[in-house]
């Protein structure tokens, strides 16, 4: 159970601040499914005693029964145990009563809170009604919590709801960063860490799965590329799950994996047109399953700069190597996919572990610095084009630093070639070129000559340094 718990301090001390400084609470919390929501909420009623009380893909009468039973318990109600709740009203009168004039506040948890609407969806102005007219007066800490993250945003906390402007607190649960995530393999390198964490990336029930004792590939077989595992469906299940028309979807999921980031790319790939895929594009936003990205010195307004990404590294993985091998992998096939994993897993690992590289530096910084992320663009007057890997920069102080990242070893000769290369790409970034003061660096998998290069005033880091 502790190691669900690897980085959710500060939610569970919000949980319990609010549980102390507040007679009546109504909370919302959410995220995608797997997150660790379940576990955060039954550690925090562990510490306090409460109802828990899960929804399920039911009827409402089975629901509503099961929740009676949990409540019969709780208070040791044998007429309840003989008798049960017929619908969410008597179940919601049941607590009012049992939470008047009393000392001790009552924690109740619904999961899963949209099974519970689809069922009746009269659910949300029931709990208005009894909250307004209530239970925002007695002793209850009241949380609604759910996976749907569309859902929970437009229905519970969107300002057409009927539960809006109800609630005194919420908290959207994001995937473990890769400084806690790593706590789940105590035992091997930082190195293997960060494989396993660019294939899983921050989802606990993701990294669960993986044994120290395998290799990356030997993982993969083992718990992602078998039919029967829990992860070789995942992504299906999340995204039919969440979206109605899946198909789509999947085809510019799937695309993006491969490299495909621009809309006119993803449009050409999949031939569809421009002004048809911008609702599919803005639905993945809205759940948190891409993201699009600028070039860290433009504006967001000048759109043609934009490029897509899956935000899950799990899912990236999913689509690049376990998607396109569907129909091998179903027959029990597996010499393709090995082939092509000894090919590109390392490349793989590469990309992802940019984001890892950028964890690292919001720690370890040389300033303080009021934005990160990457920079491209075209050359002025050529057709080429320039990419850089990280990017630094505080716009009060004009300060600015530029990063290349490599998942490889490299000797002292080929960092010099390096810097003198990214020093060139630094010229093509349009920002305060007359004010501004430049660092320069690289962060390796294994970096000769680190001492010697610091000498110079150069930024240098590799695996050593996160130990």
């Amino acid at each position: 159970m502790f190691i669900h718990f690897i980085n959710r301090e500060d939610e569970l001390k919000f949980l319990e601040k609010n549980y102390k400084e507040k007679k009546s609470n109504f909370i919302v919390i959410y995220g995608r499914r797997r997150v660790g929501k379940t576990e955060l909420l039954l550690n925090f009623i562990k510490k306090q005693n409460g109802l828990y009380l899960l929804a399920t893909q039911d009827v409402e009468k089975e629901i509503i029964n099961s929740f009676s039973k949990t409540i019969a318990d709780y208070y040791d109600d044998e007429a309840l145990k003989v008798n049960p709740f017929f619908k969410f009203e008597q179940l919601v009168e049941y607590i009012q009563k049992k939470t008047k004039n009393v000392e001790e506040k009552l924690i109740m948890v619904i999961d899963e809170f949209p099974y519970l609407v689809n069922a009746n969806n009269a659910i949300s102005s029931i709990i208005q009604k009894y909250w307004d007219l209530y239970l925002k007066n007695h002793n209850i800490f009241l949380v609604l919590c759910g996976s749907s993250i569309s859902f929970m945003e437009t229905s519970v906390l969107g300002q057409k709801s009927p539960l809006y402007g109800r609630r005194t607190g919420q908290w959207k649960l994001e995937p473990l960063k890769f400084k806690d995530a790593k706590g789940f393999f105590p035992n091997v390198s930082i190195k293997k860490q960060i494989e396993f964490y660019c294939i899983l990336g921050g989802i606990p029930f993701y990294l669960i799965e993986f044994e120290e004792n395998k290799t990356s590939i030997e993982n993969i077989f083992e718990h992602i590329a078998q039919k029967g595992k829990i992860l070789y469906d995942e992504v299906h299940f999340i995204l039919k799950e969440e979206l109605r028309e899946p198909k789509v979807y999947f085809s510019i999921l799937r695309e993006i994996s491969l490299g495909k980031n621009r809309l006119n790319e993803i449009c050409t790939a999949i031939g569809i047109e421009r002004t048809s895929i911008t609702r599919y594009i803005q639905i993945l936003e809205s759940l948190d399953i891409i993201e699009r990205i600028y070039p860290i010195t433009s504006k967001k307004v000048k759109t043609k700069k934009v490029r897509y990404q899956i935000r899950d590294n799990f899912f990236t993985f999913w689509f690049k190597f376990i998607h396109q091998y569907r129909s091998d992998l179903e027959r029990k096939e597996y010499n393709n996919l090995s082939n092509y994993l000894k090919k590109e897993l390392n490349s793989f690992i590469g990309k992802r572990f940019e984001n890892v590289c950028k964890e690292f530096l919001m720690q370890n910084a040389p300033f303080t610095f009021t934005k990160v992320g990457k920079q491209w663009g075209k050359i002025s007057n050529t057709k080429h084009v320039f990419e850089i890997d990280i990017v630094l920069l505080n716009e009060q102080t004009k300060e600015i630093a530029f990063f290349e990242c490599k998942w490889k070893d490299v000797s002292y000769n080929q960092s010099l070639k390096l810097l003198d290369e990214l020093k060139e790409k630094s010229n093509y970034v349009e920002w305060h070129n007359s004010k501004r003061k430049e660092h320069y660096g690289i962060i390796a998998r294994k970096l000769d000559g680190k001492d010697k290069l610091r000498k110079k005033g150069l930024l240098v880091y590799d695996l050593d340094d996160w130990k």
